[in-house]
């Protein structure tokens, strides 16, 4: 009985190699798993914020400039650009749209009696976020099959967020609407 005592004793408990080897692998793989988890989160949320923060400022100009032409009067198209569009709130106010340094600026001025001023004078209302920038801006006056003037005004703008090379985090997305005259 001694000697089957002084076995016991003398068996030494740890891991084997393979356990060891095993253990590693399966922690390795875990690991694996859930930084890849965890970085499609934070890509997923760069793409979320970009999307909200792109949708955010079109809902916003859209509103703002709905507010605006909706109590226009008349509808200006001072030059063949589409975008170089003058509205006319009587009896002494303009007001005009123009992208300058990817902001959409909107300026609007007073008829003192001496006629209108610059709109480079007027005060600038920046209508996007420093982060959005506003491309390919147009604004088109149109006419009824009637042949009536003035009914509304056709507004296109891109607008985009990120720089191109930001996989997750660039998003450009155009917006089209009509408003119309009351």
């Amino acid at each position: 009985m001694i000697s089957f005592r002084q076995k016991i004793k003398t068996k030494q408990h740890g891991f084997t190699l393979v356990e060891t080897l095993t253990y590693i692998f399966i922690m390795s793989m875990l690991i694996a798993i859930l930084s890849n988890m965890i970085l499609n989160i934070f890509n997923t949320r760069k793409i979320l914020v970009a999307s909200y923060r792109v949708h955010d400022n079109a809902r916003f100009i859209v509103n703002f400039l709905n507010n605006r032409i909706h109590n226009v009067d008349v509808i200006d198209d001072v030059s063949p650009e589409p975008e170089t569009v003058y509205f006319y709130q009587l009896p002494d106010k303009r007001f005009s749209l123009v992208v300058e340094n990817d902001k959409l600026v909107y300026r609007e001025t007073e008829d003192t009696g001496g006629g209108f001023p610059d709109q480079d004078t007027a005060t600038a209302v920046f209508l996007n976020s420093s982060d959005v920038r506003v491309e390919d801006f147009y604004l088109t006056p149109m006419s009824d099959d009637s042949g009536n003037s003035n009914q509304g005004v056709r507004i296109s703008f891109t607008l985009s967020i990120g720089s191109p090379g930001d996989r997750y985090g660039h998003l450009q997305k155009t917006f089209n609407t009509f408003i119309s005259l009351r």
